[in-house]
């Protein structure tokens, strides 16, 4: 498998780990996980926005009931936007997790 560049990923994002109750290294390494669903998790940075605080679609598991049109409303674009780098930043605590042997696969 080929090691992924998660240098391209701003710092405040690379440096962010949850700290929310419930919230582990585990629980982030499940396939297809979906984000924090206490929506709010603390010191969440804004490129790692990808569920509408307004209907609460997700935009990284596309799952939820949208209320406007994705193609013009300006926080379903910017939220679409952040998908990328939500899921590299993903990447980058699971292979940390793998290498500190906190994940039980």
């Amino acid at each position: 498998m080929a090691e992924v560049d998660h240098s391209s990923l701003p710092t405040l994002v690379r440096e962010f780990r949850p700290n929310c109750p419930g919230c582990s290294p585990d629980k982030l390494s499940v396939d297809a996980t979906r984000p924090c669903s206490f929506y709010d998790c603390p010191g969440l940075p804004k490129e790692l926005e990808v569920t509408c605080n307004l209907c609460m679609y997700d935009f990284a598991a596309e799952d939820g009931q949208p209320k406007c049109d994705h193609k013009t409303c300006e926080t379903a674009v910017r939220l679409k936007a952040n998908v990328p780098t939500y899921r590299l930043w993903l990447d980058l605590v699971r292979s940390e997790a793998r290498l500190e042997g906190l994940v039980h696969r």
